[in-house]
């Protein structure tokens, strides 16, 4: 059931960066740092974007990989009732139907 994660961890992932990054660029106004504060306030903002375009990919990538996974195993299906498709139980085996 991971699937059901993947919402709240890329609202999370994209989000977080950028409270923590606010939260950090209070430290650096004017007056509080030597020289011009902008320089880091901005690599603070590219390091908030490079978060939260990686967790956006990442979550991407884990719900294309449950897709798939989820197609692959797909229902079970028998072809036919002949012996040669049907499964065979192995001793102390119960009845999966």
């Amino acid at each position: 059931m991971l699937t059901r994660w993947l919402i709240p961890a890329y609202f999370i992932g994209v989000g977080l960066p950028w409270i923590i990054g606010a939260w950090i660029k209070t430290g650096y106004q004017p007056g509080l740092v030597k020289g011009d504060p902008q320089p880091a306030r901005d690599l603070i903002d590219i390091f908030c974007i490079s978060l939260s375009l990686f967790d956006a990919a990442l979550v991407f990538t884990v719900g294309m990989g449950c897709l798939v996974v989820s197609i692959m195993k797909g229902p079970v299906r028998w072809g036919d009732a002949s012996h040669a498709t049907q499964h065979v139980r192995e001793p102390g085996e119960r009845e999966r139907f």
